[in-house]
């Protein structure tokens, strides 16, 4: 299976497709999204919402040609960034698989319209250690952080990332710390203004005071299948950390500051699972396992027993999406 996202990438993106569509299927049959998610304030997912008309199906078809079309995106900036080989798509892949791994995950949660904001913003600390002057750089980050915070709340805790990665870049100037906040700041600030005029400002106050207090860690609530695929992820980010470190190949310095800062956002990523619920939809965990995944993948030499192991996962995951059509809940 290695080799064949090594060759062909036409091929690659037709395979995939496929199996976004077919882990997507049950999302349409079951039609499970209009669960009252206990979300707070989401100005910028409910004026989507409003803009497809309150439909399940619409707003599901919408999600999911989104997520199809990150997919390929964020596969591209990995290759850019030299985590994963050009002209592969092994990233796609595993996104795909770790992204879809839970039926709860192919709805129209408001992490999912968040997600390529999210990654915008990564995308974007990863370039400033090679550009001279980063201000630019830095004050994008904090909107693109802004913005998906309002779709997704615990989006925002993003900043304390970027000011981490800020540090493991070796940047003194207190001013570059200042600027994602200002970038951060900026879109509240517009939104504020434009609820004041619009004499709504006690109400948005309130909203955003509790929607904040909201962001805390609450109980790992879990069925039992969610638990065993929590226990999967973990191990394989481990085992993916640890093959990562222990490889020479392609270990630039830029790659060497982009693989540190990708590990304190496994960090973050552990604790947003905890941070609202359904916890199986604060995705961004499944985010950053499948890029430790595919980042490792691409030092393996020895592809037989890991070809099989992603065979399994792959008929694992697509049985778990299609266990709720036949009344299965474990």
């Amino acid at each position: 299976m290695l080799k064949f996202f090594k060759h062909s990438y036409i091929a690659q993106a037709v395979v995939i497709v496929l199996l976004i569509a077919v882990l997507w299927i049950p999302a349409f049959l079951t039609q499970s999204n209009d669960q009252a998610y206990e979300y707070p304030t989401t100005p910028m997912y409910d004026f989507v919402l409003g803009i497809m008309g309150n439909s399940n199906i619409a707003m599901t078809i919408f999600v999911m040609l989104l997520f199809g079309s990150c997919v390929f995106v964020f596969n591209s900036m990995m290759t850019v960034d030299n985590l994963v080989p050009r002209y592969s798509s092994i990233f796609s892949f595993v996104m795909v698989l770790c992204m879809c791994c839970v039926p709860i995950n192919n709805n129209y949660y408001p992490f999912l319209i968040a997600l390529p904001l999210m990654v915008m913003a990564q995308q974007t600390v990863f370039l400033i250690y090679n550009v001279e002057k980063p201000e630019r750089y830095l004050m994008n980050t904090g909107i693109f952080i802004a913005v998906g915070s309002m779709f997704y709340i615990p989006a925002i805790l993003m900043i304390f990332w970027v000011l981490f990665a800020l540090i493991v870049h070796g940047i003194r100037e207190m001013r570059l710390y200042l600027i994602p906040i200002v970038g951060l700041a900026t879109p509240y600030i517009l939104m504020a203004t434009i609820i004041y005029i619009s004499g709504n400002s006690m109400e948005f106050i309130n909203d955003y005071a509790n929607a904040f207090t909201s962001i805390g860690l609450t109980k790992l609530e879990i069925t039992t299948m969610e638990k065993v695929v929590l226990l999967v992820m973990i191990i394989l980010s481990v085992l993916s950390i640890l093959k990562i470190w222990s490889s020479n190949v392609n270990n630039l310095i830029s790659t060497r500051h982009r693989k540190k800062v990708t590990m304190v956002l496994f960090c973050l990523s552990v604790l947003m699972l905890f941070t609202q619920n359904p916890v199986m939809s604060n995705g961004y965990f499944f985010m950053i396992v499948s890029i430790l995944v595919s980042m490792a993948l691409c030092y393996v030499k020895k592809t037989k027993l890991v070809d099989i192991v992603m065979v399994v996962l792959m008929i694992a995951v697509i049985v778990n999406q299609y266990l709720p059509l036949f009344g299965i809940k474990i």
